[in-house]
């Protein structure tokens, strides 16, 4: 998929880092609640709790939480995505805003679409799930993202997904 090979459109890899909500190591721009492309929340309260951890695959995770832990202020993460192609790539996305409600929190967005001039698509979706254990003192979830290539005759011509688990601590 040419969009994360980072050397073939940058345009293309700059929507995806958009609309993946990368705030962690490409793009200031982050989502709010379940639409993906909100404004930037501030950072976790005052007195709030701070969780960071790594994926499974070895990246970081860090979570922010209130200080009354009713809601994640920020969630963010880097993942790599493997592509149909053979090719792969890793980006950030990150999540805001979102309610704690019995301990667990989960957000998703898309498929969002991007037209380009060429008359290909590219659609974008993911999810996110979190729970914290009963002390608040660990988190632990499964974050997903999922790029698909389209030609201008509508034919997919590559996929790139990844699902990871995390677990971050105090």
């Amino acid at each position: 998929m040419r969009l994360f090979l980072g050397v073939a459109d940058r345009r293309r890899v700059g929507w995806v880092v958009a609309v993946a909500g990368g705030a962690l190591m490409l793009s200031p721009i982050a989502a709010a609640g379940g639409d993906h492309a909100g404004s930037r929340a501030t950072t976790a309260a005052a007195g709030g709790t701070v969780y960071g951890g790594l994926t499974t695959q070895h990246f970081p995770v860090v979570i922010e939480a209130s200080k009354n832990g009713r809601a994640v202020v920020h969630a963010y993460i880097a993942i790599r995505l493997t592509c149909t192609s053979g090719g792969s790539g890793t980006v950030p996305d990150d999540y805001a805003g979102l309610s704690v409600k019995a301990r667990k929190f989960s957000v998703s967005f898309g498929p969002d679409t991007e037209r380009n001039d060429d008359g290909t698509t590219i659609d974008v979706e993911g999810t996110m799930r979190g729970t914290f254990n009963k002390a608040r003192t660990k988190v632990s979830g499964t974050w997903s993202v999922k790029a698909t290539d389209h030609d201008a005759g509508g034919a997919i011509t590559d996929t790139c997904a990844a699902s990871v688990s995390w677990t971050a601590k105090q």
